[in-house]
This record gives structure tokens, C-alpha cells and sequence, in this order.
């Protein structure tokens, strides 16, 4: 069977070197038909220009702190019947999209998500998830060296990282694409929920692996201690809002601020956050949610 042709979407922004790092793995892959679209900010637009890359990838321009919409922007001009999204401080395996997109030869099959490797290569960050109408997410066991096709039941989504992920383009038209009320956390969570409730199934491919550098942004330094929660803080309220019966909001918001404050205190705990700073950081949480 032919595989099918592949637009890989990837959004950057503040992170030009990163992009470039990125896009680096991206020429490496082992796969017969695929185009990339880079929506970036002038930062990547400038790198990308002055690579090797230009000319050779679909470049948008888009300077918004908005990762829904400049997804929503390369889906558009995406020619690829199925999306795959890789962020710019990933790099994936060679045979990254060939793992990828195998599931999709079954048509029940709208979403494929695979494993998440850390920067040192060797421990995982995410493997197969699922989550619920509160955010809460659950390991699930998979067979690690085949693909899983798996049916969540009522409140529930199989959980995709918004680092390595495919849908069938169609399905992104017919559910809406990405919500831009995600700015940033939990927009592949909400589309996650939405396509569930479709009925179509998601795969999780365990083979297509891809390292996530956690690189520094506005709200996290390049060793992950966290500066600002204020987007997070903002995603939950929308989430909640869209997915969480009202009954269970308050409970599901209090279980949120329990975890964040504890990994607040974590991170204080191991040197990487003042303790001054811990009182502020957690105001921008609720500042967000309100």
C-alpha cells in the first residue's frame, strides 16, 4: 500500500535555533511523500531564510503567543492528507512518519499519537495515555512495539502530545481544527476530547518516537523550573468550561492548584525556584483561570 502524503506542520517561536535543529531532523526522515509548513514568528522566519531550508518548506509569518492558531494557519495550507505536528525543540527519528502513519491504513482510525523521548534520549517523557472530561490524565499499557488502536468510552479521549501527532486532514476540517481560546496547554487535549466524541478511534503508535528538548520559553527556563502559570491557569478555565460537568468543576480546579502547588514546592525544593518567588508564580494560576 502507497503510504499516504504527509504535511508536517511545526509552530516556533522564540526558539530560532531550536527551529533549525528541528527542521534538521525533519529533511532526515525515511518517508516517500511529505512537505513541511513552518508557521513562525520573524525570529524563525529570519532563520529559516537564512538556511538551508529556504525555499524548501511552506513558510507562514505569524507573530501571536497563539500555538492553536498558527496550527490552525499551517492545516490551512496543508496539501497532505494526513497532519502530523512536531514542536520546534523536537527532533524525530528517521522512521518517525513511516511508524506514524501506518494506523491510518485502518479508516476507523482518525488520530495516531507515539512516544515522547527526553532530552537525553533514553527515558520517556509521555508513552500511551488517557484522559478525562477533568484533564486527568491515566497511563494505559500498549503492546510498545506494535500499534494500538483504542475506543475511549463516554468523558474519556485517547490522549495525543501536541509534539508527535497526526490526524486525517478531513477530520480536522470536520471537528473545527484547533480552539484558539488555547493559547497554549491543553489545545491538543481539547481536540483530543472533541474528536472523541466523533466516535473515531485514536492509535497509539509506540515506534514513532520523537525527543522533546523542553527548551526555554516565557513561562519555563531551559531547566523547567517554571516562571509564569498564567496560560495555564487561562487553558483550565476554558477546558473546564468545554468538558467538565459543572458539578465537578470546583472539585477538578482544586485538584489542578493542589498539583501545581506541589510542584512548585518541588522545584523550591530542589534549588531551581526561590522561595520568594513561589507566592507569585501561584497568583498567576488563578490570575489565568480568572
Amino acid at each position: 500500500m502507497t503510504p499516504p502524503p504527509v504535511s508536517v506542520v511545526i509552530v516556533s517561536r522564540d526558539r530560532p535555533e531550536s527551529l533549525i535543529w528541528c527542521l534538521t531532523g525533519v529533511a532526515g526522515l525515511r518517508y516517500p511523500a511529505f512537505e513541511v509548513v513552518v508557521v513562525a514568528d520573524p525570529q524563525g522566519v529570519d532563520a529559516v531564510r537564512a538556511s538551508r531550508f529556504d525555499g524548501r518548506v511552506k513558510l507562514i509569518p505569524f507573530d501571536q503567543a497563539n500555538i492553536s492558531a498558527a496550527r490552525n494557519l499551517g492545516i490551512a495550507q496543508a496539501a497532505g492528507e494526513i497532519v502530523a505536528f512536531i514542536d520546534d525543540d523536537a527532533v524525530p527519528e528517521p522512521t518517525w512518519l513511516s511508524f506514524l502513519t501506518a494506523p491510518f491504513a485502518n479508516p476507523d482510525v482518525a488520530a495516531a499519537g507515539g512516544f515522547v523521548r527526553g532530552r537525553n534520549g533514553i527515558s520517556f517523557q509521555w508513552k500511551a495515555r488517557m484522559v478525562d472530561a477533568c484533564g486527568r490524565a491515566e497511563p494505559q499499557r500498549v503492546d510498545e512495539a506494535q500499534p494500538t488502536v483504542l475506543h475511549p468510552g463516554p468523558g474519556q479521549a485517547v490522549k495525543t502530545e501536541g509534539t508527535n501527532m497526526a490526524l486525517r486532514r478531513q477530520g480536522l476540517a470536520r471537528i473545527g481544527g484547533f480552539d484558539p481560546n488555547f493559547r497554549f496547554y491543553l489545545d491538543e487535549t481539547d481536540l483530543n476530547m472533541r474528536l472523541a466524541r466523533t466516535g473515531m478511534a485514536t492509535a497509539i503508535a509506540p515506534m514513532a518516537q520523537v525527543h522533546h528538548a523542553y527548551a526555554a520559553s516565557p513561562r519555563r527556563s531551559a531547566d523547567r523550573a517554571v516562571r509564569d502559570l498564567h496560560e495555564i491557569g487561562a487553558s483550565w478555565a476554558v477546558f473546564l468550561r468545554k468538558h467538565c460537568p459543572e458539578e465537578q468543576r470546583a472539585q477538578c480546579w482544586q485538584e489542578v492548584q493542589n498539583d501545581e502547588r506541589a510542584r512548585l514546592e518541588d522545584q523550591q525544593a530542589r534549588g531551581l525556584i526561590d522561595e520568594a518567588d513561589v507566592p507569585r508564580i501561584f497568583a498567576s494560576l488563578s490570575g489565568g483561570f480568572a
